[in-house]
């Protein structure tokens, strides 16, 4: 009996213990430090053709891929079909839409998707940037001071999500759940801090809306697009349009200030104070921006518009004139329906509902922050070009709220004196163009002057850095006097660039609009400089052919 007992007693420990002993084993697992671990959700990723080959500009490039042999080859013809459309086809264009297309579908054949929005091929992301095959560190600590932007860079890259950017932003948010999730088991905490940028914006509120917040301390939307982009409107609604001003301030902000490029853009500055590149944009908007609402649909579908992920960055007040634009029949639309339904559910589930989520993010205690980017002007493709901008997004579409003057000009002597009568003066910028208490989250929103879209330099991971192992409850604007709210770039990236503090006295580069004798002065002056130097190598070319001849004869 007394056996038995034993037994009994021994068994009944050993269920006991069955039960604890994992729940022990988690305990102590978990890790209590005060470093929470950082996930970085990226932008757009580069694509190969064959992902599961080596990497190789020839054998195996980027896509989408396009050769200049192909360009050459190709661009006669078309400007020789468009021409015959023009002059000889009484405005019908269809057979420019027709070889315009297949050019297209040749260039993007291993990017697009098919009519379901799904890959056909073996293009992707290399297998080694997969977040699946990527190894998660149980190491999530600073190792030492971090005092560079290198050192920055290493922290908030340590997790680093990886995808494949033209896929449904929906099932992408279900692997970045099991990413986040990876994370936490690997590092024992329970909660993570997420920094998305660019196009991971929409990924990560394709996962708020999905999965919730309760994983989450803090959240960056780094140069967000998840509320659209200005050039993906236009493109995707066939709303191509050229201004004189746009085009003239884009080419003096972005062409090179070499000799030839430098009387480039003084020609066509005086062209605008003329009025003759006016009368050109006139009649290219009367002409071929026609021509492109014909062909963009059809363009569109074997290429950008069969990507869900780049539907995604079409703003949510645009998006059914977008897909009925692009998806223009009922044949059309039945032909791309498994597509249309992804690109429905996005919408309706994650694009329009995304300044609820934030705000009520902010009101669950997650700290929310934005970092957005201006000072250049839109692509001139498109109507009101003249908004602030990184050249491709909006500033009020990268931080929704926000107050802009346009592109050049500053707030109006009204407008900030009664800012700074209701208390708000502090949120208008040095350079007086941007008034920030009209955003979403004021206190914990910063601008970056001068610069673009596509500049991700290691300066900005020092600011990132920051805000994310903030020793308080919350970093905002006002804490850290290195990092004010507007901040000026400045210099090369990567090489000796800086971010430097908006000041009244230090504004950083503004556009502006020169006087016509100015503009003037600057032709003739380019001009000489142009033939000065023509004539310089003309005579060098003499020159060594004259000595060549002389050694020749000798």
């Amino acid at each position: 009996m007394r056996t038995k007992k034993l037994i009994a007693i021994v068994l009944c420990l050993s269920f006991i213990f069955a039960i604890f002993a994992p729940a022990q084993a988690s305990a102590a697992q978990e890790c209590n430090c005060n470093e929470t671990p950082i996930i970085y959700v990226r932008g757009r990723c580069t694509l190969k053709t064959d992902k599961d080959l080596p990497s190789d500009d020839v054998n195996n490039p980027s896509l989408p891929y396009v050769s200049n042999e192909y360009v050459q080859e190709q661009l006669p013809e078309l400007v020789k079909i468009y021409a015959n459309c023009y002059f000889l086809g009484g405005k019908d264009f269809t057979p420019f839409r027709e070889r315009l297309t297949e050019v297209f579908k040749e260039i993007y054949k291993d990017y697009a998707l098919d009519n379901n929005g799904n890959v056909t091929n073996n293009s992707g992301p290399e297998p080694s940037d997969e977040w699946d095959r990527v190894y998660v560190p149980s190491v999530h600590q600073s190792p030492g001071p971090v005092d560079t932007p290198r050192k920055a860079k290493d922290e908030i890259y340590r997790y680093f999500f990886q995808y494949d950017c033209r896929l449904d932003p929906c099932a992408t948010a279900d692997n970045l759940y099991k990413y986040i999730q990876r994370v936490k088991e690997a590092t024992g905490h329970s909660t993570v801090k997420i920094i998305a940028r660019c196009l991971g914006t929409n990924i990560l509120a394709a996962y708020l809306a999905e999965y919730g917040w309760s994983d989450i301390e803090d959240v960056i939307f780094y140069n967000a697009i998840m509320n659209g982009t200005a050039v993906t409107n236009s493109l995707f609604t066939g709303e191509l349009y050229f201004d004189d001003d746009a085009v003239d301030f884009f080419a003096n902000q972005n062409l090179e200030d070499t000799t030839v490029l430098t009387l480039i853009k003084q020609i066509i500055t005086l062209a605008n104070k003329t009025y003759g590149l006016g009368l050109t944009m006139d009649y290219i908007n009367m002409t071929a921006t026609d021509v492109a609402y014909f062909v963009v649909p059809d363009v569109m579908r074997v290429s950008y518009a069969t990507t869900p992920g780049y539907w995604a960055m079409v703003s949510a007040d645009r998006y059914f004139e977008a897909r009925n634009f692009i998806f223009n029949s009922v044949s059309v639309k039945n032909e791309f329906a498994g597509l249309i339904e992804k690109l429905d559910n996005y919408h309706n589930t994650v694009s329009v509902r995304i300044p609820k989520m934030l705000k009520q993010m902010e009101a669950d205690g997650v700290n929310v922050y934005f970092i957005g980017k201006y000072g250049y002007q839109l692509y001139p493709i498109m109507k009101d070009a003249a908004h602030q901008s990184d050249m491709i997004v909006t500033l009020t579409q990268q931080v929704p709220g926000t107050t802009c003057a346009p592109i050049g000009q500053t707030l109006s002597d009204t407008y900030i004196q009664n800012a700074e009568a209701n208390g708000f003066g502090k949120y208008i910028s040095p350079d007086k163009a941007i008034d920030s208490s009209t955003s979403m989250f004021p206190d914990t929103t910063w601008y970056i002057k001068n610069m673009e879209h596509n500049c991700f330099p290691h300066v900005i991971d020092m600011l990132i850095y920051k805000i994310m192992r903030y020793e308080g409850e919350k970093m905002t604007v006002w804490d850290n006097p290195d990092y004010p709210q507007y901040i000026i770039y400045e210099g090369e990236e990567n090489n000796g660039d800086v971010l430097i503090p908006m000041t009244p006295e230090e504004q950083g580069q503004t556009l502006s609009e020169p006087g016509f004798f100015e503009v003037l002065f600057g032709f003739f002056k380019s001009l000489f400089k142009t033939v000065n130097e023509l004539l310089t190598e003309l005579q060098r070319q003499i020159m060594e052919k004259s000595q060549a001849g002389k050694t020749v004869q000798q």
